[in-house]
């Protein structure tokens, strides 16, 4: 009996492990995809319409994306060049950017595009895949072979298998971001093509940001901020003593002038979505969420955020009053946004269209300055005290879910907590989450 326990238990947990690839999401930082393209299209000249047109770009990762939204969003980037003196480093971004890995909600290999691109730079191009998809199935269980397995163009299946034109040794980490991997878009290898319509080979590529944030496989992707690549953090003291007090802090100041604090956006309204849908709001729930996200970006409206948590709320109201959307449009209401400069991000100064939202306000992160806004805006200046309050939030960098202090950098409210406000003593006096000073903390700048 017992040999025959442990053979069951094996068998089982075998199962179980085969089972995984299944139901495992991979997911990304979606926002990072277009960061060198924006801020390429920026040195060029492409003002607001960099910004624009990269949301659209990265949100075409997103699971639930056309197989061909990916290629206009490229299509559209490499357009906006051209009228930008066809330029070089654009183009480039933008073929790197149609070879991205598109999120994949199972597991499974993501369809490719069975159209031809406008612009003859994106011909032969095509997504790599993720290694953690599967290589012999495609999501919906698509064997290889089938329609959208094989990308446009070709006869056979690719090998090796999850391997681009940029990468063409196979498929590239989970959450990975090509761009980072190659500046290469990789022309060379585009079966029976030619470089001919690749653009001229860029001088420099723009500094890469370095980001805080790390996109988990339970949790769906990341977006995360279309804002300016920021510079690199001061680096850390090698001495084996540690420094005088002051000395870190003048440190850390200068750090927090130049650090950006970023988050995977798509996560923060994931939930909001999944209660959306399992309620009953179909087709409503996507174009809500996505727009959603967008507002956490560094370069959004102050009050872009509560608009987007009205329209929770407002859809939620026609499904019966749900109240896990209402809940979750709460929480979403006081996430964090990006600052590209690791200063505290200024509040909206307007009330918000539904009731449930009246008193929220977002948290700011704990590696942000909570003595500075961003633009260097001192406290008690507009914006810098959440409407409604004629005082400045105390804790600094609290809000009513998380009212002792502000959360970890990128991190979701939404992961910390399920209550849009703190109930009873919770909110202890002068409470603070952020990390404590000291040494320790200057040797981590």
């Amino acid at each position: 009996m017992v040999n025959f326990s442990t053979s069951l238990v094996l068998a089982l947990s075998a199962i179980a492990v085969s089972a995984v690839p299944l139901e495992k999401r991979i997911a990304q930082t979606i926002s990072a995809s277009t960061q060198k393209w924006v801020a390429a299209c920026n040195a060029a000249g492409g003002a607001d319409q960099c910004s624009n047109i990269s949301v659209t770009a990265f949100s075409t990762l997103l699971a639930a994306a056309g197989p061909c939204d990916q290629q206009n969003s490229a299509d559209a980037m490499i357009t906006l060049a051209k009228t930008l003196n066809n330029d070089p480093d654009m183009i480039k971004f933008a073929q790197i950017f149609a070879q991205q890995p598109r999120n994949t909600p199972t597991s499974e290999s993501v369809q490719y595009c069975q159209q031809a691109p406008k612009n003859a730079e994106l011909n032969g191009l095509f997504q790599c895949q993720f290694q953690g998809a599967k290589a012999t199935t495609f999501v919906g269980g698509v064997a290889v072979g089938a329609a959208g397995t094989i990308p446009f163009g070709q006869t056979t299946p690719l090998s090796p298998a999850g391997s681009c034109p940029a990468n063409p040794t196979g498929p590239i980490p989970d959450g990975q971001q090509l761009s980072d991997i190659t500046q290469d878009p990789g022309l060379a290898n585009v079966k029976g093509g030619s470089s001919a319509a690749a653009p001229p080979a860029a001088s420099s590529a723009p500094p890469s940001a370095s980001s805080a944030v790390a996109a988990s496989s339970a949790a769906p992707p990341a977006a995360s901020s279309a804002a300016p690549p920021a510079a690199t953090t001061a680096v850390a003291s090698s001495a084996a003593a540690a420094p005088p007090a002051s000395t870190c802090a003048v440190k850390k100041r200068r750090g927090a002038m130049k650090k950006r604090i970023a988050q995977d956006t798509v996560a923060s309204a994931t939930p909001w979505e999944d209660a959306c849908t399992k309620a009953g709001g179909a087709d409503k729930c996507n174009p809500i969420a996505v727009t959603a996200f967008s507002t956490l970006l560094a370069a959004a409206d102050p009050c872009a955020q509560q608009d987007s948590a009205d329209a929770m709320i407002d859809l939620a109201k026609q499904l019966n009053n749900d109240a896990d959307m209402i809940r979750l449009a709460q929480i979403f209401a006081q996430q964090p946004r990006n600052t590209p400069t690791s200063q505290a991000v200024v509040y909206c100064q307007k009330a918000p269209k539904n009731a449930e939202l009246q008193g929220l306000f977002q948290c700011q992160f704990q590696g942000a300055s909570q003595t500075t806004f961003v633009g260097g805006l001192a406290v008690g200046a507009p914006g810098t005290i959440p409407f409604g309050l004629t005082a400045a939030v105390s804790p600094a960098g609290s809000c009513p879910a998380s009212p002792a202090g502000p959360i970890s950098d990128g991190k979701q409210l939404v992961d910390i907590t399920q209550q849009p406000k703190a109930t009873g003593g919770a909110a202890a006096a002068g409470g603070d989450n952020s990390a404590t000073g000291g040494a320790a903390d200057c040797a981590e700048e």
